[in-house]
């Protein structure tokens, strides 16, 4: 047992000494393999004119250089302080208090989301959604869809408002619910949220957004942008249009000859408010005075009068 315990001894002390010696002869390799090199701070540096220089960042050496001096340069790079236009466009809408209405404008809410995706176009448009609301509709709204009382200027990053629909303007359309889609762009609230942005774009609640709409903004399009732009849509012969032209000249307005428009526009904050009024106070006419047996010229027709003849159901469009 003695013996054992002394071999024992003897294996672990040369297991020992062969790592000493293994670790010494290593370090001593790489002191040849990895000599130092000292830098001196009282060493200059200079200028060569073999070096090709770029920027303060480390110059490109030729091929045939090897022990070329380190030149820094200031960059001659400019920095631009000119920053890219960005568009603000606010897509304006009412909504009704329907099931089936609040159901479509999920569809557009969606749609408007979807824009979000092009980058970097999504950046350089910046498109809000602005929702005036009947109750209780306003409480069935995406939960990201916030106060327009909140919006204080545009920004950067495209936010959902929505504002509750005066019911007075409701009471005051009870007869054609149509017309309240144009009537809240009449309101103190839109002309103050609205002030601010570069195009408004009026659609209904079953419209859908497309990629399309940063193109032409950005104007990228091969389609000229103008000023003013409207949906077209047929609701008319040649009776209807006859009969419009007759109308804008009893009221003292001149027809510009356009028909069949529809209910979507893109137009600037100003204009919005014109034409929202001039729709309200033309609408306004053709439900009192052009609808009826005793109305001259469609006294055979129902009182509601006749598709696509002339017809009730489009008079905002009229």
């Amino acid at each position: 047992m003695i013996l054992l315990h002394s071999k024992q001894i003897v294996y672990a002390f040369s297991i020992i000494l062969i790592i000493i010696v293994a670790y010494n002869f290593g370090y001593y390799n790489a002191e040849i393999k990895y000599a130092f090199h000292t830098i001196s701070t009282a060493s200059r540096i200079q200028i060569s004119p073999s070096v090709v220089v770029l920027s303060t960042a480390a110059p490109i050496l030729k091929p045939e250089q090897t022990n070329a001096e380190v030149i820094a340069e200031p960059s001659t790079i400019k920095s631009s302080k000119q920053k890219p236009t960005v568009v603000h466009l606010a897509v304006v809408l009412s909504l009704s208090k329907q099931t089936s209405h609040i159901a479509e404008f999920y569809l557009l809410y969606e749609s408007w989301r979807f824009l979000h995706n092009f980058s970097p176009l999504s950046q350089q448009i910046v498109v809000d959604l602005i929702v005036f609301c009947e109750q209780p509709s306003c409480h069935q709204l995406p939960s990201a869809c916030i106060p327009l009382s909140y919006k204080k200027k545009v920004d950067m990053i495209a936010t959902c408002f929505h504002e509750i629909l005066d019911e007075k303007i409701v009471q005051k359309w009870n007869d054609y619910l149509y017309m309240t889609s144009i009537e809240f762009m009449l309101t103190k609230e839109y002309r103050k949220a609205t002030a601010d942005y570069d195009w408004i774009l009026r659609v209904d609640q079953d419209a859908i957004l497309s990629p399309g709409l940063l193109i032409g903004l950005a104007r990228k399009h091969p389609r000229k942008l103008y000023p003013m732009q409207f949906g077209g849509i047929g609701h008319g012969i040649t009776f209807t249009k006859n009969r419009l032209r007759n109308i804008a000249k009893k009221l003292g307005y001149n027809h510009a000859g356009i028909h069949d428009l529809c209910s979507t526009w893109l137009v600037n904050p100003k204009d919005s408010v014109k034409i929202a009024n001039l729709t309200t106070i033309i609408g306004r006419h053709i439900l009192k005075n052009e609808f009826g047996a005793h109305v001259p010229g469609i006294e055979s027709l129902p009182a509601i009068g006749e598709w696509p003849k002339w017809w009730r159901g489009v008079t905002s469009l009229y």
